[in-house]
């Protein structure tokens, strides 16, 4: 049978596609049924034999059906992939006519994308990306609680017990980052950086060697052999990478220790010490014999453990707890009071940093939405100014979709030029952030990586879409006759788009005070932490860090006999005018132990006071000019063998004698309440330093004579006029000519040491300054933009109203009127969101409320004159319009 080619192609105008299918089935059915008639068949036989031959006509149709639509949306992805390529050819043509808004666009997009993208950047390194370590989320880190004491610390004898008897970890470990050892028989003597970590701290966290094996269990124990693991940078650096190196001997403070293991480079022992890896790992059991390590009542260790499956950590620190309540009842002299806490590992390294970081991310948010209401408010300009032209576009058949989408693209198109843009300065600012906080954690591993690649292209597309929508809306929806009728007139699109512009402008005010107000507090926090008395005089002074080695160094004699040479050589030095030997600096102070008084007894060793203890030489308050209150100095007479005496600050004085002077007070320290040797007597009272760091009151501060005490490291501590630098270099020769074999390290000036105490505060300080600082121009300019807009708009109606008798300065006040209303409803809507965000700054502060008046005022007032300053040149060029050109041209 004969089929007309026509019927074929009927089903591709159709709109309704199953009627198609069925009429097409039909068809064909129709077609064998006569011809199996033609052949002798009957109707219904013939029918059912055309319906088997034919097959599954369901699975047919829905074959049919799945190829049209796949047709289909091939032709509809190409019909939207050619008109997104006329769009984007169009954009382009229309932004480069106009370079100068492009260019302003762009630049401002740019610097709040690329803001974003640094902050995220760090935050994604910092507190997003996973420890690297075996399943890092069941990782806790362990600690003894202690009043008094916020260390989260535990001693090594509470760890043995605590890993021997605890049922909700699979294991735990303790780690000490902080040691450090002189290196010698490899040319001059050198000191390295250590840690200490029990046998099975590195199986624990899951990290593997890149040459060699690990530290063991077997190799932590006093009577094990001394084995060492390097990390793979000082394997680098110092070893060129050489392999022979294991197996190799290193002499550490002069004791012999094989080489078995080099760490992998991407392995990270600990983030207690910010992200320098130590030189050389050791096994802290080979020490366990040693003070303080032998002590339960000194904490100095880091314990981490991992969750069992299937035990959540409220679970595992329970039973840590009943650990704890056993140890206190077997020794209740050295564990009175103590008790065990933890937390995620994650949230122990983060938790410092994580509040400043949260704080800049909001305040890049706010630049990028103030960015965002800028650039809106220019599209939206320049839509109006284009109102003919979409009204011919409409006139001639165009969609106002098609309008709509029209500028939808344009705006994504300067969105994503922008952000392509601020990737630059996303990559210049992770390096900034980088170098201002070098010491905080992870965030030296921050990059630019494809998260943050991704995480800036979905701001861009974002950013493109809030600034775009609106502008893009109100193109669509232009008035045919009215746009046409106003020719080449210009047009201020009415009433409701000069409330929408200057609605944005308020925005952009609001978000601007509060920016401003938060960098006010910062300011003014900062200005009294860096104002705060230290308790001494740090100008001139340079401290550095001698250890003599006890291997070399068996008796404390030898080593009071060997800092005695090396004090008086230094003494000699010209120019010194004073030098003296503490073992803590005045400036955070490491060493604490608990303190009893004689009058003051406590029968619960578990409350007895926390106090730092400082062993120092008679110079040392005049070295560092720390003033004297009452009583006498550290005398020569204080000598080994002569009745135990102390000295105590202030604080101590205030604290346990309500302001009653303590001297001839007997105190001791630790709870040895039967220890009747251990009395000293306070025979003196010293101003308080901030031992405790700038931010913090001083706990107190005990200080004894280091002719009474073991000490063999020790801090040099010299005040002398001459450079740093120079002096540095005499201290090194001084030591040299004592001992060739000692390094000397942690050289800094008072002055440095200081500084890092303020180094966080004033990281966020400034850059929370840099972004209120570009908040502002942004409003500024949006002020300026919006006002001189409106005066190019109003130019007839200004020179209408010149021409009727207003005077210049009434033309004047009408503009800047007009200004500082906006201006001064963003302060009051700023003002209301300071106070009410203002506590998500409160634990950044010192000496600051989060409502401060001051700075609240002090930002209304400074936003108000930038608000006037950006009025006053387009208020400058309406006073001289001229009323007769102005009529003619309108």
């Amino acid at each position: 049978m004969h089929v007309p080619t026509w019927r074929r192609y009927r089903r591709f105008w159709p709109s309704d596609i199953d009627a198609d299918l069925d009429e097409e089935f039909r068809f064909h059915v129709d077609a064998e049924v006569e011809y199996l008639t033609a052949r002798g068949w009957t109707p219904a036989a013939a029918r059912e034999e055309a319906l088997r031959r034919f097959g599954d006509v369901e699975q047919y149709r829905r074959d049919c059906r799945s190829a049209d639509e796949r047709r289909a949306g091939r032709e509809h992805r190409k019909e939207n992939l050619s008109v997104l390529k006329q769009d984007l050819r169009f954009a382009l043509r229309s932004l480069r006519r106009q370079p100068a808004f492009t260019a302003i666009t762009v630049i401002t997009l740019a610097l709040g994308i690329g803001a974003n993208t640094a902050i995220f950047s760090v935050i994604n390194s910092v507190m997003l990306t996973p420890l690297p370590y075996h399943e890092p989320h069941q990782l806790v880190m362990l600690w003894e609680t202690r009043p008094g004491s916020d260390r989260p610390l535990v001693s090594y004898r509470n760890f043995e017990d605590w890993r021997q008897r605890q049922r909700g970890f699979e294991d735990i470990g303790v780690y000490y980052p902080w040691a450090s050892f002189t290196m010698t028989g490899r040319g001059d003597a050198e000191r390295v950086d250590g840690a200490l970590v029990s046998g099975n701290y590195l199986q624990l966290l899951g990290v593997r060697p890149a040459l060699g094996r690990l530290v063991t269990p077997a190799d932590d124990s006093p009577w094990s052999a001394r084995v060492a693991l390097l990390d793979n940078g000082f394997f680098q650096s110092r070893f060129g990478g050489d392999r022979s190196v294991l197996g190799s001997t290193l002499l550490l403070d002069g004791q012999a220790y094989t080489v078995v293991g080099v760490l992998a480079p991407d392995v990270r022992v600990s983030y207690r010490a910010g992200d320098q890896n130590p030189d050389v790992v050791l096994p802290v059991g080979l020490f366990a014999t040693d003070a303080p390590y032998n002590r339960r009542g000194q904490p100095g260790l880091f314990a981490v453990g991992r969750l069992k499956p299937g035990v959540t950590m409220q679970q595992a620190l329970s039973d840590l707890q009943r650990v704890s309540a056993e140890l206190r009842a077997e020794y209740p002299g050295e564990n009175a009071g103590l008790g065990a806490s933890g937390a995620p590992m994650m949230h122990m390294v983060v938790k410092f940093i994580k509040p400043a970081l949260q704080i800049l991310m909001a305040a890049v948010a706010l630049v990028l939405l103030i960015a965002c209401a800028n650039v809106s408010s220019l599209v939206l300009s320049r839509s109006v100014a284009r109102q003919r032209e979409f009204a011919l576009r409409t006139a001639l058949g165009a969609a106002r979709g098609r309008i709509v989408r029209q500028v939808l693209t344009e705006s994504m198109v300067l969105a994503l030029v922008g952000g392509a843009l601020g990737m630059g300065i996303a990559v210049a600012g992770v390096r900034l952030l980088v170098a201002l906080q070098r010491g905080a954690p992870r965030i030296a591993d921050s990059h630019v990586n494809t998260p943050v690649l991704l995480f800036a292209l979905g701001v861009s597309l974002l950013t493109g879409l809030l600034f775009g929508l609106a502008p893009a809306l109100q193109s669509g929806s232009a008035q045919l006759g009215s746009a046409l009728k106003e020719g080449g007139r210009g047009t201020s699109g009415g009433a409701s788009l000069q409330r929408t512009r200057a609605a944005l402008t308020v925005a952009e005010v609001a978000l601007a005070v509060v920016l401003l107000a938060g960098s006010g507090l910062l300011v003014r926090s900062f200005a009294r932490l860096t104002a705060v008395d230290p308790g001494f005089q740090p100008s001139h002074v340079i401290a550095a860090m001698v250890r003599l080695p006890a291997a070399k160094y068996p008796s404390v004699e030898q080593a009071r006999v060997t800092l005695d040479q090396l004090l008086a050589k230094v003494r000699a030095i010209p120019g010194v005018q004073s030098a003296t030997l503490g073992s803590d600096l005045p400036i955070c102070c490491q060493g604490q132990s608990t303190i009893s008084f004689a009058s003051r007894p406590e029968a619960d060793q578990g409350k007895l006071a926390v106090l730092n203890v400082a062993v120092v030489d008679p110079e040392y308050f005049e070295t560092l000019q720390i003033p004297f209150v009452g009583g006498r100095h550290i005398e020569t007479g204080d000598r080994a063998g002569a009745p135990l005496v102390a000295l105590v600050s202030e604080r101590v004085a205030q604290k346990f004698f309500a302001g009653a002077s303590p001297i001839g007070e007997r105190l001791r320290l630790g709870g040895q309440v039967n220890d009747t040797r251990s009395w000293r007597t306070i025979v003196g009272v010293v101003r308080d330093t901030r031992t405790d760091g700038l931010a913090e009151a001083p706990r107190g501060t005990l200080y004894l004579p280091r002719a009474q005490e073991e000490m063999r490291d020790g801090w040099v501590i010299v005040r002398n006029a001459q450079p740093a630098e120079q002096t540095t270099a005499q201290l090194r020769r001084a030591l040299a000519e004592v001992d060739r074999n000692v390094p000397l390290e942690r050289v800094q000036t008072m002055d440095a040491a200081l500084a890092v105490e303020v180094q966080g505060p004033k990281f966020s300080m400034l850059l929370l300054t840099i972004f209120a600082a570009v908040a502002l121009a942004l409003a500024s300019v949006g002020i300026y933009g919006v006002i001189s807009y409106n005066v190019t708009q109003r130019t007839g109606e200004i020179g209408v109203r010149v021409a009727l008798g207003a005077q210049r300065r009434d033309v004047v006040a009408l503009v800047v009127g007009q200004a500082m209303a906006m201006a001064a409803v963003g302060v009051a809507i700023g003002v209301l969101l300071a106070l009410w965000g203002g506590k998500s700054l409160s634990a950044m502060l010192f000496g600051v409320g989060p409502r401060d008046p001051l700075v609240l005022g002090a930002a209304s007032v400074f936003l108000l004159a930038v608000a006037l300053a950006a009025a006053l040149a387009p208020a400058l060029r309406a006073m001289r319009i001229d009323p007769t050109i102005a009529m003619r041209a309108d």
